[in-house]
């Protein structure tokens, strides 16, 4: 590793620049001002409002942006949250969404994976706006800032230093790291095609361009052009760094890239301890650290998964066994902390994926996809570009943290220890139109479950201006979640699955207790439940928070009845007789297959008339639920023809039609009845169809009467008979 100090000689006309720059240092008033992350522009209009408002969600998507940029992208907002300005590297936008004076044409490229955007210590007005050039340039223009007075153009803000070159050779990858005082800025480079790291200090007086400290750490990154794209993130804590590259070729999945992780001193500037960490067959594009800086979140566009490292071991081969992989089903590219502290994701489209717990290890970070829809803007790959504070806990005691002593009325113990040098005064601005000067204030919000910006401005005497740092908490602790739940009857199995509707549920810690309401108990988020008899039941859902105050429990009534059913049993009869089908069981359906033979296929007691054995089926339905059962009817065949030797047709209902009765498996050809002079009264070839004594409508008169009847047996034989009958009047 190598330290030095470059020469500001290499570009010409530096001096009258920094003259300019001393110019407005001195017109400005003697205070600081800290970076604000309240709202982000980004992608193809995209924008994201991250302060808190009430019962408002956080974030919000807001419609109002002109900018369109494929991955560089930086937004600015003042003390109270309100934007200031916005840009992609090339233009700049002004809070009312207009090109800022002389805002259009910086050197920066949309496509750069990362810019950076620097308050000037001591001075509520300037900026600085890094930007690199891209790999579709071949990285031609290098490194070059330009500054933004918001006292120009009315308050609107002006562009009145462009273009100044920082450094020829460049990457895609800066990054903006606080200075262990607390104030002061270090601006992060990286030479082409090596293993340089400049590190330039942003102070009260403005950019040191005369110098930077140089770091000669880690893995020559000249083996490819794309070793060169990629991105450089800081920890929270000033005390990493991650250096990322896009693999040459993300089609094949066997080819593993790395990312090198450094330590990093934010009082020197110095970059050391380089680890080069290649997981077998993983190809990485971005990072992010968790809030707390000790986990390391990395995308895997190629394979669509997003991995978490532990990066609190010692060992590399300790960091790559601590890789937990979450599958994303879609492809992620950019990821960024928010102040929010939750890590959110882009995907190339207009949803954006989040890591909600990012400090938890495990799948319990709960990654989420589709979890905001920016539409009609669109995230395209990159996200904003970030100082590495945007969480105020961790910027090594120059934030501040806070404990929430009791989530029922809301008391919280807020901690401050700073370093900077020199006597220092308090002000802390809680959200709720309070306030306090100690240095460690313990304070009630008037409602725990809502959120609350909680701003602390450090004022010292040795210092060149004000410590801003602002934490959206929430007293509770967390969302009071919502229970519910849904029971679903499955019945072929005879249980109940009671599916967990509740919400805001995946929180740290939370556990469910499921009451059956027949002494059986669950722990299970979506348990099954049998119950031993039909009967009614008070189910209870209760949620566990860990806290009472956010505890919460829903209770129904939830019947229980097994559905099945039963037919009659089996039946046997002879040929001609019926058959009665039934079911002591209610449903909503009945339907009996085959319907051949049956007076009513769709009714609960149809009455069955077979020719020949047979087996019914019924499906019944309750809700729901479907039931089955069969019952088999058995024919005995009797092969016979009787005909009766006489009848009576006087309409009384009684014996006043005579016709053959046939049996069993005989086929009627033909039956005639001829009077007493040869002539034929009536013939048919129907079974069943008879003679009442008339022909044409005319009674014929009372006598003897001859008949004459043919048929087929099973067999296929000829059956002939003949007889005389007597109709009787």
């Amino acid at each position: 590793m190598i330290i030095n100090q470059i020469s500001m000689a290499f570009f010409p006309g530096k001096p009258t620049i920094f003259r300019l720059l001393t110019a407005l240092v001195l017109g400005s008033p003697f205070l600081s001002f800290a970076q604000q992350d309240s709202y982000w522009y980004f992608g193809k209009k995209a924008a994201l409002d991250f302060t808190v408002s009430g019962n408002l969600p956080v974030p919000r998507v807001v419609n109002n942006s002109s900018m369109e940029t494929n991955e560089a992208a930086a937004a600015i907002s003042d003390n109270s949250g309100s934007l200031l300005f916005y840009t992609n590297g090339v233009q700049v936008y002004n809070r009312n969404h207009g090109m800022m004076p002389n805002g259009d044409g910086l050197m920066g490229d949309n496509s750069s994976c990362q810019i950076a955007v620097v308050p000037q210590p001591g001075s509520d007005s300037l900026f600085y706006i890094f930007t690199t050039d891209a790999f579709e340039n071949d990285f031609m223009k290098g490194y070059y800032y330009s500054v933004v007075d918001m006292s120009g153009d009315g308050g609107l803000g002006d562009v009145v230093i462009k273009n100044v070159p920082l450094w020829p050779s460049c990457t895609e990858r800066i990054a903006a790291v606080r200075h262990a005082n607390g104030t002061d800025v270090w601006v992060i480079t990286n030479d082409q095609n090596s293993n340089i790291f400049r590190a330039w200090l942003v102070t009260c007086t403005g950019l040191q361009a005369g110098f930077s400290v140089v770091s000669t750490v880690g893995e020559i990154m000249d083996q490819n052009p794309l070793m060169n794209v990629g991105v450089l993130k800081a920890s929270p804590d000033g005390k990493f760094l991650c250096q990322t590259h896009f693999p040459f070729n993300d089609a094949n999945s066997t080819v593993s890239n790395f990312i090198q992780l450094f330590d990093f001193d934010n009082a020197s500037g110095v970059i050391r301890n380089p680890r080069k960490i290649s997981p077998p067959a993983t190809q990485y594009n971005h990072c992010e650290f968790s809030p707390d800086s000790k986990l390391l979140y990395l995308t895997r566009k190629g394979s669509k998964q997003l991995d978490q490292l532990d990066i609190t071991l010692p060992a590399v081969a300790d960091i790559i066994a601590s890789r937990v992989t979450l599958p994303t089903i879609n492809p992620y590219y950019d990821i960024q902390l928010a102040m929010d502290e939750k890590i959110y994701l882009s995907q190339g489209n207009s949803q954006l994926a989040v890591i909600n717990f990012p400090n938890v290890r495990g799948t319990g970070c709960n990654f989420q996809r589709n979890v905001i829809n920016l539409n009609p803007g669109t995230a395209y790959v990159g996200l904003p570009s970030h100082i590495n504070d945007i969480v105020a806990a961790n910027n090594q005691g120059n934030g501040f943290t806070f404990t929430i002593l009791d989530s029922c009325t809301g008391k919280v113990q807020f901690s401050s220890s700073p370093t900077l040098p020199g006597t220092l005064t308090w002000h802390w601005d809680f959200g709720d139109n309070t306030s306090s000067g100690l240095q460690n204030p313990l304070h009630d919000f008037p409602d725990p479950s809502l959120l609350y910006t909680v701003k602390l401005t450090i004022t010292s005497t040795a210092s060149c201006g004000k410590l801003v740092r602002s934490r959206i908490i929430r007293p509770s602790g967390m969302i009071k979640p919502k229970a519910g739940f849904t029971p679903v009857f499955i019945c072929d199995s005879n249980y109940i699955r009671f599916t967990n509707t509740s919400t805001d549920t995946a929180q740290p810690g939370i556990r469910f207790l499921w009451d059956f309401g027949d002494n059986s108990v669950s722990g299970q988020v979506n348990p099954v439940h049998t119950y031993a008899l039909d009967g009614n039941y008070p189910v209870k859902l209760k949620i566990i928070t860990g806290n009472p105050c956010n505890d919460d429990s829903v209770s129904y009534m939830v019947s229980f009845s097994q559905f099945s059913i039963d037919v009659t049993t089996d039946q046997t009869i002879h040929f001609g007789e019926t058959a009665g089908l039934n079911t002591d069981v209610a449903a909503d359906n009945y339907d009996w297959s085959p319907g051949k033979w049956l007076s009513d296929s769709t009714i609960r007691n149809p009455v069955a008339t077979p020719y020949e054995d047979i087996t019914y089926t019924l499906i019944a339905t309750r809700g729901t639920c479907t039931a089955t059962d069969t019952v088999r009817i058995t024919v005995i065949q009797n092969d016979y023809i009787y005909m009766p030797t006489g009848f009576t047709p006087n309409s009384d209902g009684k014996n006043d039609r005579v016709s053959p009765l046939i049996n069993g498996r005989i086929t009627l050809k033909e039956f005639s009845i001829f009077n007493r002079n040869g002539e034929r009264v009536f013939t048919s070839s129907r079974t069943g169809e008879g003679w009442d004594g008339r022909v044409g409508g005319a009674i014929q008169n009372a006598g003897v009467y001859v008949w004459v009847l043919k048929a087929i047996d099973f067999n296929g034989n000829l059956i002939s008979r003949k007889g005389i009958l007597t109709l009787i009047r």
